[in-house]
């Protein structure tokens, strides 16, 4: 039986071959209502609102991470065979799965909409998923029964596995998910931010004695080509002010869902018991299965025609692009007397702040890295830490510059009003 083949905007064409047992299982649970789901989970939110070609999902994301994962592993199985195969196909599953919990709107987007404050928990219902799931969980079992335990272990980064093997799924530094959405995103995107040299950072990888993922000292220019191009996406599409002011909508659509209680005038049974969750542990599996982009633009349509005056122009301005405008802040003082400023503009058009002002931000890019990133292995076979190899990745992790910027963002009208015309 011939490879499976699947065009792809990268490597112009990724495969999986039914005759590998480990590939077999992938290509099994493609299939699955639960992987087949997430091509109506967006994988850039509101990205698309910039980049207009930037409507993909996570199905094809999972995809090409899973398949950059077996490219790894064929490389490091001619000097490590015992250590991939021990973890061969745990490893391609994880990578698969990694990203099955997530929701809409906009994946990342939607732990902001529905539970602000809270941290992302998308890993935490993949492995809900993965273990409640009948197909999935029967599918991992018939493979092996200890496989869910070994491809939870990965997800959970356990100290109870070789630290390699879920290192390349979400370790610091380049990993394989990192490595896909990086350039897929920019690809669809049409910039050119996030590209670097896939092969030769590939090649370049090694597992140290003592099982850690680590990058040949020779090769160093490959991680940091992607070192810089990660940041470029995060800096130019990710953090993208106009995004982030867009993703303070979703939230205050719901804020304003919530608030109006029982006199909602429309919303089926998913949506009122998703308003009712005060935290993701609230939320059944089926209830998650059906948090997707179609259901979440249905509720905005139906608002959008209905009489609430508030949640009917937060919908509209999601639906027709009437996003809410930035005044950038450098410091607490700027920033109280703009909110004042707006306050009162709003005010005086009969807007409520609750909704209509939010104050958004970037997020350090390079801060986990700074703690825990990939290690170089030196010609000598002496191991460093990348900061410790190549000062510009140190510069990049711990230079403030990089880090956190402030806006304000309020309606084009308020804006306007307060003098701040741009």
């Amino acid at each position: 039986m011939s490879d499976i083949t699947f065009a792809d905007v990268v490597h112009q064409s990724i495969a999986f071959s039914p005759q590998n047992k480990a590939e077999k299982l992938i290509l099994d649970l493609l299939d699955t209502r639960w992987f087949q789901r997430l091509r109506d989970v967006s994988q850039t939110a509101n990205t698309r609102l910039v980049y207009m070609f930037s409507e993909h999902s996570r199905f094809g994301h999972c995809i090409g991470v899973s398949y950059l994962a077996k490219l790894v592993l064929e490389h490091l199985a001619r000097k490590y065979p015992a250590d991939v195969e021990k973890h061969r196909a745990a490893i391609l599953v994880a990578a698969l799965l990694h990203d099955i919990g997530h929701l809409a709107p906009g994946s990342h987007t939607a732990f902001k909409t529905w539970f602000p404050g809270q941290p992302d928990s998308h890993e935490a219902l993949a492995e809900i998923v993965i273990t409640r799931d009948p197909e999935i969980s029967s599918l991992l079992n018939s493979h092996s029964p200890n496989l869910m335990r070994h491809v939870l272990d990965i997800l959970d980064e356990s100290d109870g596995i070789d630290p390699w093997a879920w290192q390349l799924i979400s370790g610091g530094g380049w990993n394989v998910d990192r490595g896909n959405w990086s350039t897929v995103d920019s690809v669809l995107a049409g910039v050119s931010y996030g590209k670097y040299n896939i092969p030769a950072l590939v090649d370049s990888i090694v597992i140290t004695t003592d099982k850690n993922l680590a990058l040949m000292e020779n090769r160093l220019d490959a991680m940091m080509h992607f070192v810089v191009s990660r940041h470029a996406m995060y800096r130019q599409v990710y953090q993208h002010r106009v995004l982030l002011a867009a993703d303070t909508l979703n939230k205050a659509v719901v804020q304003r869902a919530r608030d109006l209680g029982p006199s909602l005038e429309f919303a089926d049974d998913i949506m009122r018991t998703a308003l009712a969750a005060s935290s993701v542990t609230d939320l059944e599996l089926d209830v998650m299965f059906n948090m997707r982009e179609s259901w979440w633009r249905y509720h905005l349509g139906r608002w959008a025609e209905g009489s609430d005056t508030t949640l009917k122009d937060l919908s509209e301005r999601i639906l027709h692009r009437r996003l809410f405008k930035t005044i950038r802040v450098e410091n607490s003082q700027t920033r109280d007397e703009v909110a004042t400023k707006a306050r009162a503009a709003l005010s005086e058009l009969g807007l409520n702040p609750t909704y209509y002002l939010h104050e958004i931000s970037t997020a350090d890019v390079h801060s986990g890295d700074s703690k825990q990133s990939m290690l170089v292995q030196l010609d000598d076979g002496s191991v460093i830490t990348l900061g410790e190899a190549d000062p510009l990745f140190q510069a990049m992790a711990s230079d403030s510059r990089f880090s956190k910027k402030t806006w304000l963002a309020m309606p084009r009208e308020v804006k306007t009003r307060i003098g701040h015309v741009r």
